[in-house]
Formats: structure tokens, C-alpha cells, sequence
């Protein structure tokens, strides 16, 4: 009877280790694939949103935007779900001139349908030289800087109408919601005994948004358009 006491004994210890190995191994997966997160951007100085599946050439939205999608993003925050799709045309000539356009368009997603929330259209048109009016690529971004739960959507491009080596004029727009902020300036060229462009002023509608909005959008305007010779 001691042997078989001592037996059972043993039986149970062994199954109340393996049981207890399993809740560690099971607990430690959990925690690993909540922290990971295939979607976020390397830049770690901004709250940047977990974006849904995106293809630009198979989006419902495709044909309810005009010239040809470069980025887009889809998110969900605390006002729905939303698409931004930014798209441009080629160069197109008309009488020997160059005319080309951008555009950059939001949509929500209302039951099975998408309305439009805002729309930014720029344009270099009648241009005699070489017209350039397009998005920096890698641009967009859609963040919460400010951790209220509403998308901040960031993007920025270029324009100009020359025949010469000189800064092209640069914008970066920001939509947190409806609200619209800006940047405009110029982008910069350096040269070996100096530079030029960089300018650059800031819309007054940053004088009511929450600090870090404006410090993001700074550093995003450092990144784009700065060229060496």
C-alpha cells in the first residue's frame, strides 16, 4: 500500500509540472504577438496607426479619383473607417505646354458605400520648360500624435515650372478629422560653397492644434527635399 501511495504521489507531481510548463509556453505566446506589430513604420517619434490591407490597384475606390494612384491607407480610428489615395497624372502636353496634376482624396466608409471628406488638388499648368508636380514617395503617413483616437493623415509634394537647376516650391498637408493644416516653402539644394531654397512658413490653423501635430509635421518637412550636388 506504501509503494502504491507513493506511486500516485509521483503521478500527480509530474502532472501538476507538465500542466504548469504548458500556462508559461501558451502565456508567453500571447504576450509576444500583442507586441508585434507587422504594419508599424520604423520611425518610433510618432504614435503611427496599425493600417489595414491596402492595394492600389484593386481598391474599390479606384475609379473614383482622378490620374493614377501612387500611395494610399486605410485605418480605422474614433470617427470610422477611412481611405486616403493620393494620385497624379503624367505630364500632359497641350499647344507645346506642359500641364500635369495631383490629388489627394478621403473617403469614409459608410454600410457598403464610401463619402468623399476632403479632397486637395494642386497644379502646374501652361509650363513652357519642365513642369514637375508630384508626391515625395514614401510620404504618407496616418498617426496619433496627440493620442486622441483620430487619424492625423500627412503627406507632401512638390511643384515647379523651370528649365534650370533651382529649389522646387514644397507643401506638406495635414488632416486630423476636417481640420487642415500646411507647410509651405521650398525644397533645398546644397552645393559645396553653400546652398539654396529652405524656405519655409508655417499655416497660423497650427496655432490650434496640439503641439505635438506641429512637431511631427516638422519633422516630416526635414525629411523631403533636400538634395546634394
Amino acid at each position: 500500500m506504501k509503494n502504491i501511495f507513493v506511486s500516485s504521489l509521483l503521478l500527480i507531481l509530474l502532472s501538476c509540472n507538465s500542466g504548469e510548463k504548458k500556462s508559461t509556453g501558451s502565456s508567453t505566446q500571447k504576450d509576444s504577438s500583442t507586441t508585434t506589430n507587422t504594419n508599424q513604420p520604423a520611425d518610433n517619434t510618432a504614435t503611427h496607426f496599425a493600417l489595414g490591407s491596402f492595394n492600389k490597384n484593386n481598391t474599390p475606390l479606384k475609379d473614383s479619383i482622378k490620374g493614377k494612384i501612387n500611395e494610399g491607407a486605410t485605418w480605422t480610428d474614433a470617427n470610422g473607417t477611412f481611405t486616403v489615395l493620393l494620385g497624379q497624372t503624367e505630364n500632359i502636353m497641350k499647344q507645346d505646354q506642359q500641364n500635369q496634376r495631383l490629388y489627394a482624396y478621403c473617403f469614409k466608409q459608410e454600410g457598403n458605400s464610401w463619402k468623399r471628406q476632403w479632397l486637395v488638388q494642386d497644379k502646374i499648368e501652361n509650363c513652357d520648360v519642365d513642369a514637375t508636380c508630384e508626391f515625395f514617395p514614401g510620404l504618407l503617413t496616418v498617426t496619433d500624435n496627440d493620442k486622441n483616437n483620430i487619424g492625423e493623415v500627412t503627406f507632401l509634394y512638390k511643384l515647379s515650372c523651370k528649365g534650370d537647376v533651382s529649389p522646387d516650391e514644397k507643401k506638406l498637408i495635414m488632416y486630423e478629422g476636417g481640420k487642415k493644416f500646411a507647410i509651405r516653402g521650398s525644397t533645398i539644394l546644397e552645393y559645396n560653397n553653400g546652398k539654396e531654397g529652405g524656405d519655409k512658413k508655417i499655416d497660423a490653423a497650427f496655432n490650434t492644434a496640439a503641439k505635438p501635430l506641429l512637431d511631427f509635421a516638422n519633422q516630416q518637412w526635414d525629411k523631403f527635399g533636400h538634395t546634394k550636388y
